[in-house]
């Protein structure tokens, strides 16, 4: 009986410990999307992938060795040679005569075969000296592949990144608003309790308790909305990390902003040092290899190489050994090389007129993003002053409805005006923050 309450309580401690909150930073969800995105994972992937292609190009540096081995058992020999092969008649008649004297007593056989069966061996190396400079170029493009890889991981990280910060701001956004409805709804029911005094006093007439009740109502139906916007994000949040969405709980707050002229950087510039006007750049220097090898193609190659064997095929066969060099020519490739040399040069002007072209387009993509960044900032001044007037005058028309100089409903929409400049001053901070993460991102310092 002990040893059950001893195993309960332990299991009772370990089901406590795992339901206990998980806090994360903004930075955490970081941390744990560049390790768990399965996005990023292929990535890497990439990576390894390109690297295995370089290891492969770089493999046609060193000599290629191949052995081969054969036995054979033929029904028939393959090479047969008798008198009856001999097409002179005069000659076969003479052969006969010699034959039928001399060849039973000399051992002699009036037909021959051979290779009927046996087994051959043989090793053989050979090493490239010039292939049109293939090899060469061939490498080059390879290490560019693990280049382009690299890079594309790199941007990818950068988009992870904005989208993890996006989810987590969304998040501390619409808590925010919990957190106004909460006081919405103190004040609500406070009001509801003086109300309820004031009808029992004659002071205040029964339709007030109605439009409170739809109020209320109202407060109820708006928090439903926001609990079920927490935990969608929370799970897409959850998904995108690698973490249990059920005990994560966020701990950064929205604190105070820092004016966006700090931030900003020249457009040309920006988008000079992007991941992305590296790519394109890879992208043109891969043509022009692309070229280098076509061009290799029809140029001459030399290789060298030496070969050993052995077989028993025939009597007293010696093994053998041989050197070679082999100079291969192209002749008649010149005329098509020519036309696959032209579709080079025409797909490296098209990878130069796009890059132009998405400079350009990145260009206004990172005025647009500082535009943005200035728009949310000026929205917050306004909400900021908005909420002010709305504090004030939800003040004001509290006092005056305590002394009888405005109705319930003046008072229910001072404090609607209040949600709202809260609502509004949450969600414009909640957009300088992701339009400064947008910013950032497309801004390399």
């Amino acid at each position: 009986m002990k040893n059950c309450i001893i195993i309960l309580s332990l299991l009772l401690t370990m089901s406590a410990f795992a339901q206990e909150p998980h806090r994360l930073s903004v930075q955490d969800c970081i941390e744990m999307a560049l390790e768990n995105n399965i996005e990023l994972k292929n990535s890497q992937l990439e990576i390894e992938k390109a690297r295995a292609t370089k290891n492969e190009a770089r493999a046609e540096y060193f000599p290629t060795v191949s052995a081969q081995a054969l036995a054979f058992d033929a029904l028939n020999p393959m090479i047969s040679f008798g008198i009856e092969d001999i097409d002179n008649a005069q000659l076969r008649q003479l052969l006969y005569t010699l034959y039928a004297e001399y060849g039973a007593n000399m051992g002699i056989d009036k037909e021959y075969s051979f290779v009927q069966n046996g087994t051959m061996l043989n090793a053989m190396a050979t090493e490239p000296i010039y292939a049109g400079g293939r090899i060469r170029n061939g490498n080059k493009l390879a290490k560019l592949g693990i280049d382009a890889a690299e890079t594309q991981a790199k941007v990818k990280e950068d988009e992870v990144c904005l989208q993890t910060e996006t989810l987590y701001w969304q998040i501390v956004a619409l808590q925010e608003k919990l957190a106004t409805l909460d006081q919405l709804d103190r004040l609500l029911d406070t009001l509801d309790k003086d109300l309820s005094g004031a009808i029992e006093a004659g002071l205040a007439m029964p339709t007030d308790q109605f439009k409170l009740k739809v109020k209320q109502n109202e407060s109820q139906l708006n928090r439903k909305k926001v609990t079920d916007g927490i935990t969608l994000l929370k799970m897409a949040l959850a998904q995108y990390i690698g973490a249990d969405w059920q005990t994560m709980t966020l701990s950064d707050t929205l604190g105070l902003e820092t004016e966006p002229t700090a931030y900003y950087q020249q457009p040309n510039e920006a988008v000079s040092l992007r991941n992305e006007s590296h790519l394109l750049d890879l992208s043109i220097e891969a043509e022009k290899l692309k070229k280098k090898m076509t061009l290799g193609e029809a140029l001459p190659s030399l290789l060298v190489g030496g070969s050993t064997s052995y077989h028993t095929i025939f009597e007293n066969t010696k093994p053998n050994a041989m050197v070679f060099a082999v100079l291969q020519v192209p002749i008649t490739d010149w005329h098509k090389t020519s036309f696959k040399l032209k579709k080079h040069n025409l797909d490296t002007e098209m990878a130069e007129n796009t890059r132009r072209d998405l400079t350009e387009k990145m260009e206004m993509q990172t005025n647009q993003a500082w535009f943005n960044l200035e728009q949310s900032w000026l929205r917050i001044t306004m909400a900021q002053t908005a909420l002010n007037d709305a504090e004030a005058n939800l003040k004001v028309t509290q006092d005056y409805y305590e002394a009888g100089l405005v109705a319930l409903s003046d008072l229910l929409e001072a404090q609607t005006l209040l949600k709202q400049s809260r609502d509004e001053l949450t969600d414009s901070r909640v957009e300088y923050r992701i339009n400064l993460v947008t910013y950032k991102s497309l801004v390399k310092e």
